[in-house]
């Protein structure tokens, strides 16, 4: 009898992920509107605006070194396909945070491997993100190659104070 309903449920289970996929994964046409730094940006589809930032990575604020190219790499990023993305979560400023992908390229990732952002450990343990760190800090990549680089939330935190 049990083995009669297995089929079933694993039908059941393979809708179940395709939905969750399709509900949470925006395919489609997005074009930029605006980027406002490496880790956040605004994209326009039929009207609809949509303001993201990068999940689980930090970019340098606009007055800190590596702050203009990291949002360059950004924009060229963007430019260079299809933007799909899949949302994690809202932040406070009900941004739209999310794993980006340009084409198949992560663009969290991207910028991380190029030294261009720090994983931002505080909001996620992915360990992708924290190898690909690990390996831009040794190859001294981007932001890397300066002998002590201030992490964005403490440069905000001691900007605040």
């Amino acid at each position: 009898m049990k083995q009669k309903n297995l089929p079933f449920l694993l039908s059941l289970v393979f809708v179940t992920v395709v939905i969750t996929f399709l509900l949470t994964t925006d395919m489609g046409n997005w074009k930029v509107l605006k980027v406002a730094d490496g880790d956040s940006f605004s994209l326009i589809k039929g009207g609809r605006e949509l303001e993201i930032r990068l999940y689980g990575i930090d970019a340098p604020e606009r007055t800190q070194p590596f702050y203009r190219k990291a949002a360059t790499f950004t924009r060229k990023m963007l430019q260079r396909g299809k933007i799909t993305f899949s949302e994690v979560d809202r932040d406070r400023y009900g941004r739209t945070v999310a794993w980006v992908y340009v084409n198949s390229d992560c663009l969290n990732e991207e910028l991380v491997r190029h030294g261009l952002a720090w994983h931002y450990k505080h909001h996620s343990n992915d360990l992708k993100l924290a190898r690909l760190e690990d390996s831009a800090r040794t190859a001294k990549a981007g932001l890397w190659c300066e002998p002590q680089p201030i992490p964005p939330w403490e440069f905000r935190r001691q900007r605040r104070n």
